[in-house]
């Protein structure tokens, strides 16, 4: 198992937790470039919240790109790292952040925050799976605090319309 020794401490830290970490670091910096070199080429991306996993560097570029641009202040805030093994790990985290501008209009930009995990699975050191796993309706009943009023499968019916205008060919 590749390990390095962590310079806080000296405790052991695998490769996997290192990537993940850096993950975490290269997503609330919004930096596309070292966020997309985590991921291998044949890559697969996907949380709850998508219509459909994105594969391969540029659909996963692509789907960061469009993260970054609609919501520039939303940050992961890890909780917990725990390794299965030297080539798996999930992670437990906090995300916080404000919705996309609707309508173009920034006062409309709504706070939330979720709790949620993403596994990672790498392959020769790089993300080769990952799946992230939240309560999507949770974030939209805080975005839009009267959607708590409607059943659950009219909200997933809402949603699935919003992954339709925001999906990505």
């Amino acid at each position: 198992m590749n390990r390095f020794f962590n310079e806080q401490g000296g405790s052991e830290v695998t490769v996997v937790q290192d990537v993940a970490e850096r993950w975490i670091e290269a997503f609330n910096r919004r930096d596309l470039i070292v966020i997309s070199s985590l991921y291998a080429p044949d890559a697969e991306l996907y949380d709850s919240g998508m219509h459909r996993a994105r594969r391969g560097h540029g659909e996963i570029e692509s789907w960061f790109r469009l993260r970054f641009a609609s919501m520039p202040d939303n940050v992961y805030a890890p909780e917990a790292y725990e390794v299965a093994d030297p080539e798996h790990i999930r992670v437990t985290w906090n995300f916080y952040g404000r919705s996309p501008k609707l309508l173009r209009q920034s006062w409309l930009s709504r706070p939330f925050q979720v709790r949620g995990t993403s596994s990672f699975a790498l392959r020769d050191g790089l993300i080769h799976k990952q799946h992230g796993l939240y309560e999507h309706l949770s974030v939209l009943r805080q975005i839009f605090p009267w959607l708590g009023w409607l059943p659950t499968p009219f909200l997933e019916a809402i949603y699935a319309l919003y992954l339709l205008r925001h999906r990505q060919w």
